[in-house]
């Protein structure tokens, strides 16, 4: 009796693993294949987006301080190289609130202790070379002007938005807080395939010098 049951029971548990272990080896291949599809997607796409602009807004007193980090990524899509600009009033304090009246001498490379200060927002773009050339020279354009700054006529906002209009980007109102900007500036542009939401990125090669570090309220 009890080898009869052997019998019928074996070839039925022969029968199960030999169902799991075809199960198995064909579901490795296709795990196989879909990380690699997507590993060559994140190549293909960095192949046509080979640098990137990222916005962000910088916890600096009430009003908080916008402005754009941008470089070169790497095979994978990872910023490789980084460099930053903004516009902000020099001097300290004064230079700030008389800013909301007058036009105020300007620099537009941010300062170490901006880029020290804990972001608030930020999201990052892919762009093309020829995106990447148009920012480039947006930027240039403004250092060469000697762009003045200005709470009311030509703010951190103002530059940010000239940044993204560079690489094809919509824009809202400028004469917002930066706190509320950058968010608006991702939700407008949040349809477009190529803005992604961009975590801390790990450090990279910096592009450019930093002027000394101010005090005050950035903006």
């Amino acid at each position: 009796m009890g080898t009869r049951i052997r019998r019928r029971i074996l070839p039925k548990t022969f029968l199960v693993a030999a169902i799991l272990t075809a199960c198995l080896v064909a579901a490795a291949p296709a795990g196989a294949a879909s990380t690699g599809a997507a590993a060559q997607t994140r190549v293909t796409e960095a192949e046509g987006y080979p640098y990137y602009v990222e916005f962000r807004v910088a916890v600096n007193g009430a009003y908080g301080h916008s402005y754009v980090a941008y470089g070169r990524l790497d095979s994978l899509g990872r910023p490789a190289t980084a460099a930053y600009a903004d516009i902000h009033p020099t001097g300290d304090l004064p230079s700030m609130v008389l800013g909301h009246f007058f036009p105020m001498h300007a620099a537009t490379i941010p300062e170490k202790d901006t880029l020290g200060y804990r972001i608030a927002r930020r999201f990052r773009r892919p762009v093309t070379a020829a995106e990447y050339g148009r920012l480039n020279a947006v930027i240039a354009h403004i250092r060469a002007a000697r762009h003045s700054w200005s709470v009311l006529a030509y703010n951190c906002n103002d530059f940010v938005a000239d940044v993204a209009r560079a690489v094809g980007m919509q824009t809202p109102a400028t004469l917002s807080l930066p706190y509320d900007f950058i968010p608006a500036l991702q939700a407008i542009n949040a349809s477009k395939r190529r803005q992604i939401s961009a975590p801390p990125p790990a450090r990279v090669a910096e592009a450019g010098p930093s002027a000394a570090p101010r005090r005050g309220l950035d903006q």
